[in-house]
């Protein structure tokens, strides 16, 4: 399948109080969780991350062309990078989306430029498949200090699906001490 997979590892975790990604779910990484599923996709994976120990698991760490611009400026980063068309967006604290998830947002995201869910009535634009022809608009978004994703997605052609078929658990988005404990 010619996609790939950009993992967004570079927030500053300020209600966590340390990189979340790296913190221990279940006794491996949160990004470990997620790597285990995109492996099953594609080795084409690039984790933007200005943290240097993301090189441990083996991929592509590239550090925020646009810095302290939030997930944004993250996604522009990858797909920046990323030698793909067509690439699987996800957050590192999103451990719990699965390998059906994923495909059924690809085979829904061939005439966008953005494809992402919607489950329980919330969009969720930090797991979806982002088209490289996004990067000059998100730059020109950037470069105005326009840092919501949602504003940014107002100016390309985007494909909201309907995932209330998926599990709410896919969505969960770990922000906490008190939420990964409930995610153990």
């Amino acid at each position: 399948m010619n996609i790939g997979v950009i993992i967004l590892a570079g927030g500053k975790s300020s209600r966590m109080g340390q990189d979340k990604g790296l913190m221990l779910l279940n006794n491996k990484p949160m990004i470990v969780h997620l790597l285990n599923t995109v492996k099953t996709i594609t080795n084409d994976i690039i984790i933007v991350s200005n943290n240097a120990e993301y090189a441990q698991f083996g991929f592509d760490v590239k550090k925020d062309l646009i810095k302290n611009a939030g997930p944004l400026a993250g996604i522009y980063t990858g797909l920046t990078f990323s030698k793909h068309n067509k690439n699987i967006v996800l957050s590192c604290d999103v451990p719990f989306v699965s390998q059906k998830l994923l495909h059924f947002l690809i085979e829904n995201s061939v005439n966008a430029d953005v494809t992402i869910p919607i489950n329980a009535e919330k969009t969720h634009q930090v797991i979806g498949v982002y088209d490289k022809s996004c990067i000059n608009i998100f730059k020109d978004e950037l470069q105005h200090n326009q840092l919501k994703i949602k504003s940014a997605l107002n100016k390309v052609t985007l494909n909201v699906v309907d995932a209330n078929a998926f599990s709410s658990k896919e969505f969960f988005n770990i922000n906490t001490p008190i939420e990964l404990n409930e995610a153990q």
